[in-house]
């Protein structure tokens, strides 16, 4: 199968019962008027590229849409920036989750040691804090917790500023699914940033993935 952009990679992990925010590919903007009713306001709209990997970085996500008309401006923005870059660029839209936190899970394959599993702080902070822990895959509930322990930033976890804590329990299982889905499937590369926590549960914000062929 290769590389799944977001759209499939989302769906490959929904059908094995991880927690996804429903996305759809919209190619013009009539089908993204369409969906963007359908899921009802805000919205986010997202450049969908194998080419773009951080997105956020270049504009390629437009969050926190309110209505058709800026839909309209969105989706002419990044039909415009994006296809500068990639000239076969499509775009996805998907509900705008309002979240307390932002976690990120990857996966990569080593060459020498096999799948390796990663957690941390996600969405930018990822990239700026690299607050992360490892384990090889598979990973059992011991590691999961001892993964979650490991990251300077876990006292976010707990609640701050009058933020709900994350469910750690749900957070460990999530890790264990991933590990678990990893090993069976033959993944060899997962990015979920990020994860959200949001109403007291775990949500996959944006993912993409790549399979063995």
């Amino acid at each position: 199968m290769g590389y799944l952009g977001e759209v499939e990679a989302k769906t490959f992990l929904a059908k094995r019962g991880l927690p996804v925010n429903p996305t759809y590919q919209v190619d013009n903007l009539e089908v993204a008027r369409e969906k963007g009713e359908e899921l009802g306001y805000p919205v986010v709209l997202k450049v969908s590229s194998e080419k773009i990997v951080h997105k956020s970085d270049i504009g390629g996500v437009i969050p926190g849409i309110s209505n058709s008309r800026e839909l309209e401006e969105a989706f002419q923005s990044l039909e415009k920036n994006m296809r500068t870059i990639d000239s076969q660029a499509s775009f996805s839209i998907q509900p705008h989750i309002f979240s307390s936190l932002e976690l990120v899970l990857g996966l990569s394959t080593d060459p020498s040691f096999g799948q390796v599993i990663m957690f941390g702080l996600g969405g930018i902070w990822v990239e700026v804090l690299k607050d992360v822990s490892f384990r090889l895959v598979p990973i059992e509930e011991r590691d999961a917790w001892q993964m979650i322990e490991e990251i300077k930033g876990k006292k976010l976890l707990e609640g701050t500023r009058g933020q709900p804590p994350v469910e750690k329990e749900a957070l460990v299982q999530f890790l264990i699914d991933i590990s678990d889905i990893a090993h069976r499937e033959r993944v060899i590369e997962i990015d979920l940033n990020p994860v959200m926590f949001t109403g007291n549960r775990l949500v996959i914000a944006d993912a993409r993935m790549v399979l063995e062929d």
